[in-house]
């Protein structure tokens, strides 16, 4: 009975309808009302696992990385590839998060590192190997690894997410905005989202500038959460066939960004691009 449950997802869909009724859901993004824009667009020429996904506002496009090739990926907002990057001195690259102009953070999940580089126009190879770098050793024994990170230019910090065992939601204050050849004054503390984090493991994070909130991706819940800054959740955007306007269920997603019109995108292995809109947006 218990294996019946978990293979159909029965708890993440009881997740999702709970939320939709909570105290808590009139006060968020409403992502049980989104629907499927785009749907399973595919990206070809980067290989078949891109992981990750960071909204620019500068440039208003999408990156995201490759693995397995060590390339980053500038998409536009429909999921065309607009620029292949290769990257030089860097090993599976799991996450990417724009900063501000041509500074970004790159993630080494296997080294457990942040890398702090610059990504100039029109460049399309990179060399991080003498850039500034950060080594999160508390979990640096464990195999599961932090699967993604996003900026919050709010409280200028980094936050990111670790995969499970256990589940976390971290936020970096001081590396990413440190000063050239300047002491760093790093913080590191535990995010309330991740006591009340319902979900199955932890595959990308967002973070919406305009309400403050936070966005989970769950690959294997197959679920978008949003949750506030006290740990509530707010909402769900669930995945699956016959959901949110979806013909067939999102595979592995891997990747999660959100857009100045409340627009998200979603990126899944074998690099499929998705897009979800607010109900009444045009």
């Amino acid at each position: 009975m218990l294996t019946t449950a978990y293979f159909f997802r029965l708890e993440a869909i009881a997740l999702h309808f709970w939320s939709s009724t909570s105290p808590h859901s009139q006060s968020g993004l409403n992502l049980k009302d989104y629907v499927v824009e785009r749907e399973a667009v595919k990206i070809p020429g980067v290989g078949a696992d891109l992981s990750d996904l960071s909204y620019n506002r500068e440039t208003n496009t999408l990156f995201t990385v490759s693995n397995a090739q060590p390339w980053i990926v500038e998409l536009g907002l429909d999921g065309r590839v607009l620029r292949k990057i290769n990257v030089k001195g860097i090993k599976d690259m799991e996450g990417i998060a724009h900063i501000r102009g041509n500074q970004f953070v790159l993630l080494n999940e296997r080294e457990h590192k942040l890398i702090l580089t610059s990504i100039k126009d029109g460049v399309a190879e990179i060399d991080v190997s003498h850039d500034p770098e950060l080594t999160l050793a508390m979990y640096a024994v464990d195999n599961k690894g932090f699967e993604g990170v996003v900026w919050d230019a709010d409280h200028h910090r980094l936050l990111l997410v670790k995969e499970r065992s256990p589940k976390r939601v971290i936020a970096i204050h001081g590396f990413a905005d440190a000063l050239p050849h300047q002491p760093i004054q790093l913080r590191i503390e535990k995010l309330a989202q991740t006591a009340s984090c319902g979900l199955r493991d932890l595959s990308a994070v967002s973070y919406d500038h305009v309400s403050g909130n936070v966005l989970l991706l769950s690959d294997e819940s197959r679920m978008v959460a949003e949750y506030d800054d006290q740990g509530n959740m707010l909402g769900t955007l669930a995945l699956w066939r016959d959901f949110q306007g979806l013909k067939r269920n999102v595979p592995q997603a891997e990747g999660l960004a959100i857009g100045p019109d409340k627009r998200i995108y979603v990126i899944s292995e074998p690099n499929l691009f998705y897009v979800f809109k607010p109900a009444l947006a045009s």
